[in-house]
């Protein structure tokens, strides 16, 4: 049976972890609707900590559930505000918390692509925003990473050259990715007791959302991800990683050029003489599409796919540590 939502208990009773798993929807779209929309108005502990209540959790699964329906955050949060200022009743349909991540959405993520693609050439950054936000609740971030954020920005490309955008709007669009994913890489911790795993990008490179989607990923994966940005020279890179005794060194490229630097990688940790040294893993554009540069480059060819790339890691890694 419906209940109303003021039915509801209002006692801050559940973590931000507990929210995630009953609502299905991230801890970092939780921040962000606070920030933006004040939606959900958690209690604190005496350490800083979010508390909610049910009622908090009720309400959003009934915000999810209207951006299943395809309305977008500012819309329900618009409804919500007009029921509140009618004395409208909103009624929560009854559901068990697993219902919510096992409920088939009726939107793929490809969906979301080109709704991204024309608020970012439009320079619409709040409607790029309710994009991205409702891409996050629907799906996996990895999957909203892989299959909407990566194909706007390879789209928009596509779109500079064939001359139908500025630089401008091109250099805008890669801006305001870049700057997302930097916030999410900034909202997880650093994690000294986990293996660091130091992310770049190739001598020369300049494309650095795909090496950035990749710290960020094994961020919340839980490893001590630092991420070093673009044209990253290598015998830097390879004494940093020696001296802070990382687990392993990636390094991303998308031309050919930046690729082939890359061959220096290997020979320069042999040089070293560290007892261990960091183990090397490349990828990018460039080794994506030419097998050959992954028979030049010595290392680890991590795939195209960041997801798999964590999953080969976390392998390499274990059998690393048991000496195999």
């Amino acid at each position: 049976m419906r209940r109303q939502l003021e039915d509801y208990p209002d006692e801050p009773i559940y973590n931000m972890k507990a929210v995630e798993q009953q609502t299905g929807i991230s801890a970092a779209t939780l921040r962000a609707w606070e920030r933006r929309y004040t939606l959900i108005q958690p209690k604190r502990t005496a350490s800083g900590y979010r508390l909610y209540s049910e009622r908090d959790v009720a309400l959003l699964r009934w915000v999810r559930r209207q951006m299943e329906e395809g309305l977008t955050i500012s819309r329900v949060v618009a409804m919500l505000e007009a029921a509140r200022q009618h004395g409208d009743t909103i009624y929560i349909e009854p559901q068990d918390a697993s219902a919510v991540l096992d409920r088939h959405t009726p939107q793929p993520p490809a969906e979301f692509v080109q709704p991204l693609v024309q608020a970012l050439i439009s320079l619409d950054t709040e409607r790029a925003d309710e994009v991205i936000e409702q891409a996050f609740v629907l799906f996996t971030m990895p999957t909203v990473y892989v299959e909407v954020i990566t194909p706007a920005l390879v789209e928009i490309g596509e779109l500079w050259h064939r001359g139908e955008i500025s630089i401008s709007i091109e250099h805008f669009a890669t801006t305001y990715l870049r700057g997302r994913l930097l916030g999410l890489l900034q909202a997880y911790p650093h994690r000294s007791d986990m293996p660091m795993i130091i992310v770049g990008c190739a001598p020369g490179e300049r494309h650095e959302v795909g090496a950035l989607i990749f710290a960020v990923m094994l961020r919340q994966h839980g490893f001590n991800a630092i991420y070093l940005g673009q044209d990253v020279p290598v015998d830097d890179i390879v004494q940093t990683a020696i001296q802070e005794r990382a687990a392993m060194i990636c390094l991303s490229a998308s031309s050919a050029a930046s690729a082939l630097a890359l061959r220096e990688v290997k020979p320069l940790l042999a040089q070293s003489q560290c007892p261990n040294p960091p183990l090397f893993g490349y990828g990018g554009r460039a080794f994506d599409t030419d097998p050959e540069l992954r028979r030049q480059v010595d290392g680890y060819y991590l795939g195209s796919d960041p997801r798999d790339a964590i999953n080969l890691i976390v392998n390499l890694l274990r059998s690393q540590r048991d000496g195999r």
